[in-house]
């Protein structure tokens, strides 16, 4: 087939050359190995899109995989089970145990280079053709079949299903504005082809074809069998069928026996037998099963690392910096009604001036961290400008800790005192993202050095996810945490568009003409370098006005057995397609 010409093909080009020049010079000539392009091997001779996932069998020196056995998980919540309605990303990493995308990100056994960090690769397409910057066209794999159960009974998935599901997404999705810019989706006549057209180039549309946020394939008559269907179930063409849900319990898949994907040595997919996450919203009791050995993997709050590794000797620990934005927003009238005090840029930058941002890092972990700008440090150096480096420019001192200067930032905006609420989740971030709570309690004694009273105010997390942080009704501020996008458009256009353009992650309605005319050049670019530097610009402005002020971005530990191998990825990149992107790939040794 014909390279692609689309963006990322030529970013993961120039990054692979790159990565083996070092290598070559490091370790006397090692292989970089395979890598996937659009359907196609990274070198003109490689045969791609042959319904092989990526990581092989008996990759690296964990031995040969073996089939079968339960995976025993957490989970604290489940909001729902359709990942079209759905705004959280929980729902969505639910959804990817039983359906699929036409794309993924790439994966490895263990540690995927920085570099290679949201490379796509084909999952539920079998290749992709890329003709020209407006068009698309995606094969479907011929072995993709539903689950064989009523009423699809294991049919084949045909590019029908994809163009249904795209529009029941583009009307139902809170997420919709992702694929704002596809104009038509078309089937051909045999059904195994699917043709985007966008109505603009959009040189990260396959990234956005790999969003764990987006488009997911349903098949129709599954949706229309009932109004509650895709709730009461899930049914899809993913490596698990949907098994069981016990409210306050377990949520359960089970192997799909007729999943298309085999590994590289021609062994089925998925290894496991089945899925099983408890429902536990108690953190204790979640490390005392683990040390237990009752579940076989779980996110390691900082702090209690120690003890943990006191408890588990014998388990692994992994570390990465999760690509999970924190940060505070600011009530809407603040930019929609020119309500003070946060409609004043110096404000803004003495919120952000009074933050001790390193003393923060050592409190959550050991091993530190990173200070984000509004592109989060665990999207990678290739996207990411270092608020402490020299390219950040002027804006950097806007991160760095300096009460003295927020006083009087705060002083020659005419409010040297301010009393404001702020908002957050009381549930849910607590054990999903441990560090959350750390954080929010230091927020209101690290401002108030600076003369800001803040009043906390806890939010359920299905209120927090739907009123505050989706419809941004709250007054004053909040702290928050922004689910991980796959490119940075998606950043961009989602906080800075106005909601009824693309914005639907504005959660404090900023009204900037100059970053959306700027991000709007940006789309545009084709060229690499130029996007990337475009983007950089972006972050550089953005630091300036603070319209959301990031806080930090930790290092975070998880823990797991060793009978659990085949773990993809183990230090980042983050996505929540967890069935598809890791646990297909797991397997337990006997």
């Amino acid at each position: 087939m014909p390279k692609a010409t689309s963006y990322w093909d030529k970013f993961t080009r120039s990054q692979v050359s790159r990565r083996r020049a070092l290598q070559m010079a490091t370790v006397g000539g090692a292989s970089a190995g395979a890598i996937w392009l659009v359907g196609c091997g990274g070198d003109d001779d490689d045969d791609g899109g042959n319904g092989e996932a990526s990581p092989g069998a008996g990759n690296g020196d964990e031995g040969a995989p073996v089939a079968g056995g339960t995976f025993r998980g957490t989970i604290s919540s489940v909001l729902g089970k359709d990942p079209h309605k759905a705004a959280t990303f929980l729902v969505h990493a639910l959804g990817s145990y039983s359906y699929s995308r036409l794309m993924r990100f790439k994966t490895v056994v263990g540690e995927l280079p920085e570099e290679e960090y949201y490379t796509t690769e084909p999952e539920l397409a079998n290749n992709v053709e890329n003709p020209d910057e407006l068009t698309y066209t995606f094969t479907i794999h011929p072995d993709a079949t539903f689950h064989n159960v009523p009423p699809v009974n294991g049919r084949q998935v045909t590019a029908d299903d994809v163009v249904y599901s795209f529009n029941r997404y583009r009307e139902i999705s809170p997420n919709k504005a992702n694929l704002a810019m596809v104009d038509t989706v078309e089937a051909s006549a045999d059904k195994t082809q699917v043709t985007f057209k966008l109505s603009r180039p959009f040189g990260l549309f396959l990234n956005r074809m790999a969003s764990f946020q987006d488009l997911w394939v349903m098949p129709q008559e599954f949706i229309e069998a009932s109004e509650t269907a895709s709730e009461d179930s899930m049914l899809g063409s993913g490596p698990f069928m949907w098994d069981r849900f016990e409210p306050g319990v377990v949520i359960a898949w089970k192997k799909n026996p007729t999943y298309f994907e085999k590994d590289a040595s021609g062994a089925a997919l998925p290894y496991l037998d089945n899925i099983n996450l408890a429902i536990i919203t108690d953190q204790n009791q979640v490390l005392s099963q683990f040390a237990a050995k009752q579940l076989d993997s779980i996110s390691v709050p900082p702090q209690l690392l120690d003890s943990v590794r006191s408890q588990a000797s014998d388990a692994v620990f992994d570390q990465s910096l999760r690509n999970i934005l924190s940060f505070m927003y600011f009530e809407p009238a603040s930019y929609l009604a020119d309500k003070p005090p946060f409609n004043d840029v110096r404000v803004r930058r003495a919120m952000s001036m009074a933050i001790n941002r390193d003393g923060l890092l050592n409190r959550i972990s050991a091993e530190g961290g990173e200070w984000p700008n509004i592109i989060n440090a665990g999207f990678g150096r290739s996207w990411w400008l270092n608020p402490q480096g020299d390219d950040i420019g002027d804006s950097g001192q806007y991160y760095a800790y300096n009460l003295s200067e927020a006083r009087a930032m705060f002083e020659a905006a005419g409010v040297p005192e301010i009393t404001t609420n702020m908002h957050y989740s009381s549930t849910v971030y607590t054990t999903v993202v441990p560090y959350y709570d750390i954080v929010r309690g230091s927020l209101p004694a690290a401002l108030a050095e600076a003369g800001v009273t803040v009043n906390p105010v806890g939010e359920d997390y299905a209120i927090y996810i739907s009123k505050t942080f989706g419809r941004g009704e709250f007054e004053g501020m909040t702290f928050g945490l922004e689910s991980v996008f796959s490119d940075v458009a998606a950043y961009w256009t989602n906080m800075f568009f106005p909601r009824d353009a693309g914005g639907g992650r504005n959660h404090s309605s900023v009204s900037d003409q100059t970053m959306v005319d700027r991000i709007n050049a940006m789309l545009e670019l084709q060229d690499v370098d130029e996007l990337r530097e475009a983007n950089f610009d972006l972050q550089r402005y953005a630091s300036e006005q603070m319209y959301y002020v990031p806080v930090v971005t930790p290092v975070e530990f998880g823990a797991r057995q060793t009978r659990l191998k085949g773990n993809q990825n183990t230090t980042g990149p983050t996505t929540y397609a967890v069935g598809t992107e890791d646990q297909m790939l797991n397997w337990l040794e006997v």
